[in-house]
């Protein structure tokens, strides 16, 4: 047994992946994904198109039509145009092919990757991370209790150091970067799954072309990256940048159908004197947000959400009709340049956890069981 297999939980007399994933429910071939999607499939489904162009159909997809404006960053980036805003991502593509492979395969595909993207993070050249499971079976996978498994299954394939991963948990990543004084620090990343399926459903906002893919992004090493490279003149300036972004992150949902809302929203405040800052936002934030806690039909955070990734009923105008839990206490008061002690919460969010050099490629945060509950104590 490899040690690659020990860590992931499985041994080699497990099926390949994609004998998994041939089994998962399957949405009609004719089902309306939207026409961003159907067309992007033109190309992410295609056995004649490379690599490269299902990579650049994608990031057209994500620049576009992804409701986190980090996302669109990103791939905006990917193409050479956000030099000005300084996002840098990496991604990794696992074929239908490779599913086919031996797990410790995929596995090894995927740790070589997260090294390397380590590497870049490091220098500040990256603060995401991608890893994209091209396959049509998984682009027309039915929300079912077989997805979340397959979803289950994957993540033990990226997160090694977790395996075996639970469902409704909050998996944080860990991303390097080097100070100007030669400290290495690790910053904190959020870790969530996308895919096509979640089309109309409770969660339409996390759809995407083309099959399933994971993503991780930390905004506080984005912030801190930016300082280093110049991008930003200061620490402040950098985090009044990404806490905005966030903010029109926020409530941007619902894209690629017209009657959808969104899967997120702004709680509203009593009093937003403090908030008063002059700037004109978009429509669907009120003048009144709340700046520290925000709304959603499903924690944010969690990589593998057991209620949204097995709900297959449409939405035909509001979430309320499907019964979805709403979560009413979703944090932004981690956007600051506030120092938070090591027991915190919010520790190692926007400012580095200080490590030794041997540590670089260590994820050190303990995976956190999501409440719906206001986190009066952290």
């Amino acid at each position: 047994m490899t040690l690659i297999s020990t860590l992931s939980g499985h041994d080699e007399t497990t099926k390949p992946l994609l004998d998994m994933i041939a089994e998962l429910p399957q949405l009609p071939d004719d089902f309306d994904f939207g026409d961003d999607i159907h067309t992007a499939h033109e190309v992410l489904l295609s056995d004649e198109a490379t690599e490269e162009e299902k990579r650049a159909a994608l990031f057209k997809f994500t620049s576009r039509r992804q409701p986190c404006l980090f996302g669109r960053l990103a791939s905006h980036a990917d193409k050479g145009e956000s030099a000005t805003k300084g996002l840098g991502i990496d991604l990794v593509w696992i074929h239908e092919w490779e599913m086919a492979l031996d797990r410790d395969y995929v596995t090894a595909k995927i740790q070589r990757a997260r090294r390397e993207w380590k590497d870049r993070a490091e220098r500040g050249e990256s603060s995401g991370f991608l890893i994209m499971f091209n396959s049509r079976k998984l682009a027309y996978a039915k929300p079912s209790k077989e997805l979340l498994d397959i979803c289950v299954e994957v993540s033990n394939l990226y997160l090694v150091e977790h395996a075996p991963i639970d469902v409704d948990v909050i998996y944080t990543e860990a991303v390097p970067l080097r100070r100007a004084d030669g400290q290495l620090t690790l910053f904190k990343a959020g870790c969530n799954i996308f895919y096509a399926g979640a089309h109309m459903t409770v969660n339409h906002d996390r759809r995407l072309p083309g099959g399933l893919m994971f993503s991780m992004n930390s905004p506080g090493h984005f912030a801190n990256s930016l300082v280093l490279r110049g991008i930003r003149e200061s620490f402040e300036d950098a985090v009044d940048f990404v806490r905005e972004t966030a903010f029109r992150s926020i409530g941007n949902g619902g894209i690629g159908c017209p009657h959808m809302p969104s899967a997120s929203w702004h709680n509203e405040a009593d009093d937003n004197s403090d908030m008063v800052d002059g700037r004109k936002r978009p429509h669907y934030i009120p003048d009144n947000f709340d700046p520290s806690r925000y709304s959603a039909v499903y924690h944010t955070d969690v990589l593998c959400p057991t209620a949204v990734t097995t709900d297959d009923r449409l939405i035909k105008e509001h979430y309320s009709e499907n019964d979805a839990e709403v979560w009413p206490y979703l944090i932004l008061d981690y956007i600051t340049t506030d120092v938070f002690p090591e027991d915190h919460v919010n520790h190692g969010l926007f400012h580095g956890h200080e490590i030794e050099d041997c540590g670089k490629y260590h994820n050190p945060w303990p995976a956190r069981v999501a409440h719906n509950k206001e986190l009066f104590e952290y």
